[in-house]
């Protein structure tokens, strides 16, 4: 029989994470409590703000294990868009990032890393936020002026 997501060590495991979040938050100059947020389907989660970007922080159960998910919402895609061109312009620089990727949902563009919890260091915390953040706030403004993309708080689930 399996042990579950929930038992003692997925337990410990995630509370772990959520500390090693939230010092590292702290650590980047945010107030936790300001950063908290409850969406639905997540353990826990945060969002912060790094220029022009906003960036979420999730900690989600998914088949029997759990993952820590830092994603930012980039642009989002507007009838005049050239999406194509779009599209292969982030497939392209995917190709060329490293721990961190662009995605599409529907119109959206976001930009994920995403890792499992388990043997997770503050270390690779820290860097997912910073260079999710970082590589968010930017690109946003210039695909956003290059694909006449929109911008603005749209969820990056």
């Amino acid at each position: 029989m399996s042990a579950g997501l929930f038992d003692n060590a997925g337990d410990a495991r995630a509370s772990s994470t959520i500390t090693m979040v939230e010092d590292v938050l702290i650590a980047l100059g945010h107030f936790v409590n300001d950063c908290r947020t409850e969406p639905a389907g997540a353990v826990a989660s945060w969002k912060v703000a790094r220029g022009s970007a906003t960036i979420e922080i999730r900690l989600v159960a998914r088949n029997q294990a759990s993952y820590l998910r830092v994603a930012s919402a980039v642009i989002y895609a507007q009838p005049q868009t050239d999406r194509a061109a779009l599209w292969s312009e982030l497939l392209t620089r995917n190709g060329e990032l490293c721990g961190v990727a662009f995605a599409i949902r529907g119109d959206q563009v976001v930009l994920v890393s995403e890792r499992s919890t388990l043997d997770l260091d503050r270390t690779e915390v820290h860097d997912m936020i910073q260079r999710t953040s970082t590589l968010a706030d930017e690109v946003d403004d210039e695909l956003a002026g290059r694909y006449h993309a929109g911008m603005g708080a749209v969820t990056a689930r």
